[in-house]
């Protein structure tokens, strides 16, 4: 068969910082490429959630900068009476906090949001580098982080701006501080990781996945002497000790968001997609290229326990995000296997060098030119077919504002705070007013179940009267299926003697849509800032009290 290509030892590879920056620069220069070509850098925020990330980081600065020292919930309050959008409490703050001092820095702005998004989705790739560079030497460590940056989740994960790409970069180098603490237990070591396991879980409540990782390590290396550490005992408790409050405080918040009921037909239902999420993603190939490494690896795990216990920290991570994805019925979303996907193309690609051992060295490079192209064909295809991020137009419908005017805002949740975000911005001082059409006209909870209309369709504007609205921006989307609020107010500024006129008319770029902007006529409207106030806080937060 040739000579064997060598795989060396844990402890026998030479490592260097080399490999990391490399593969971190590589995938910067990929999703940059993928920023620049779906159209995201420019388009602004047009996801569900999107928005509120950037709402509630902004609003961690600008209390930082306007109230500090002053009751936070108070600020919040008010804040929130004002633009209805900021959702922390549903998410924990810990990536708002650590990102907000940018935004005094620079401006509060979708690409300045984006830029940050962009250097923190890399993140992974830079964990994949060193982690493979420790297995099997740099080349594979550029191929592992070239492979990742080229998966369809990483890619949109650069066109979106959310939580699950620093979760996965935290839990990434978490799983790594536990392989270090594994190798040579030292209270640095116990609670950088203990540091990273409360990070990642005060990011998103997925991040509660790390917690497993250790527990699943020390079963698949069966280094059980870790429990009898006291250091590993006092690491976990210094995690808990800032979690446990904020979720004490906010459980019944964050579970608003959950889609699901909890138990066995869940499981199999979530366990099912993820799977199949990690296939779409590395095809089947992948995933029969990481059991051949396991099966490879398992059968020398007792002559290497130390190159053993990085590969076991891999299966942890994977099986981690597995198991919490099955067992919390927060949601089906392709995204919530961001955590597992950077270990999954580890073990695929130390399954891909055992297998070019077993080739012939004539045709091995042939192989693994095949194996190459096999593994990066479902990212490349999802460039191809990728249709550029929706522009709603939403900073030209801002800029027909005035401060310290009332404006009503109907569209998709995405489209709602992605106008109240850019209200927002403009208005630090708090002067004006953004009220959401979904929730003046609806009634619904956090995830939009139990709808119904407050109104009957006579009633709608004399409702939009008493407000002393200064304008209505409506955002309708091709394809997507108007709400009967949507429509009530639609009928109602289409009828004789409507109060308001069409001054712009804002066709959508990179997808088929309009963002209509009217005015009211006359002279302009005061708002009726009792009224408006009125419509208050959600349940949940009816505690919340100014000061």
């Amino acid at each position: 068969m040739g000579t064997s290509i060598s795989i060396p030892a844990h402890r026998a590879a030479r490592w260097s910082p080399s490999p990391l920056l490399a593969g971190y620069a590589l995938a910067l220069v990929v999703g940059g490429f993928f920023l620049w070509f779906s159209g995201a850098w420019g388009a602004g925020f047009s996801g569900a959630d999107e928005p509120a990330h950037f709402l509630n980081s902004w609003f961690v600065s600008l209390y930082a900068r306007e109230a500090l020292g002053h009751n936070p919930m108070a600020f919040a309050t008010e804040f929130y009476l004002h633009y209805p959008k900021i959702s922390i409490g549903h998410w924990p703050p810990a990536y708002y906090a650590l990102i907000s001092p940018v935004f005094l820095i620079l401006p509060a702005t979708p690409q300045t949001a984006m830029a940050v998004n962009w250097l923190v989705s890399a993140l992974p790739a830079a964990g994949i580098a060193w982690i493979l560079a420790r297995l099997a030497g740099r080349g594979l460590a550029l191929a592992g982080a070239a492979l990742w940056a080229l998966t369809p989740l990483a890619l949109e994960g650069q066109a979106f701006f959310m939580l699950d790409q620093p979760l996965a970069a935290c839990a990434l180098a978490a799983t790594i501080v536990w392989i270090l603490y594994a190798e040579r237990p030292t209270w640095p070591r116990i609670l950088v990781f203990a540091g990273l396991a409360a990070l990642a879980i005060l990011i998103k409540g997925n991040g509660w996945l790390v917690g497993l990782v250790p527990v699943l390590h020390i079963v698949l290396t069966g280094r059980w002497s870790l429990l009898r550490l006291a250091k590993s005992w006092v690491g976990g408790a210094l995690a808990l000790v800032p979690v446990i409050p904020w979720y004490g405080l906010t459980a019944a918040i964050a579970a608003d968001g959950f889609n699901y009921r909890p138990g066995p037909a869940y499981a199999l239902e979530a366990l099912a997609m993820n799977l199949r999420t990690l296939s779409d993603n590395l095809t089947p190939l992948g995933l029969a290229l990481l059991a051949f490494a396991l099966w490879s690896e398992g059968r020398r795990r007792r002559e290497q326990p130390e190159r053993w216990s990085v590969i076991a920290a891999c299966v942890s991570l994977i099986l981690a995000t597995l198991i919490l994805q099955s067992a919390v019925p927060a949601d089906l979303d392709p995204r919530y296997t961001d955590p597992a996907l950077p270990a999954v193309v580890v073990l695929a690609l130390v399954g891909a060098l055992h297998l070019l051992r077993r080739v012939a060295e004539a045709p091995r490079r042939a192989a693994a030119a095949v194996l190459a192209i096999l593994l990066v064909a479902p990212g490349l295809a999802h460039v191809a077919a990728r249709e550029p991020k929706a522009d709603l137009r939403i900073d030209q419908a801002v800029a027909a504002s005035v401060p310290g005017e009332a404006w009503l805002i109907d569209g998709s949740s995405g489209a709602e705070g992605a106008y109240i975000a850019a209200l927002a911005v403009r208005d630090p001082a708090l002067s004006g007013y953004a009220v959401r059409a979904s929730k003046l006209l609806a009634e619904s909870d956090f995830m939009g179940h139990a709808y119904r209309l407050k109104y009957a369709d006579s009633a709608v504007a004399p409702t939009l009267g008493r407000l002393g609205l200064a304008g209505i921006v409506i955002v309708e989307r091709d394809g997507m299926e108007s709400f009967a609020h949507s429509a009530q107010l639609r009928r109602a500024l289409a009828a004789p003697g409507s109060a308001f006129r069409v001054v712009e008319t804002l066709p959508h770029r990179g997808r088929v849509g309009t963002t209509w902007v009217y005015r009211a006529a006359g002279s302009r409207p005061v708002p009726a800032i009792a009224a408006i106030r009125a419509l208050g806080l959600p349940d949940k937060a009816r505690g919340l009290t100014r000061s």
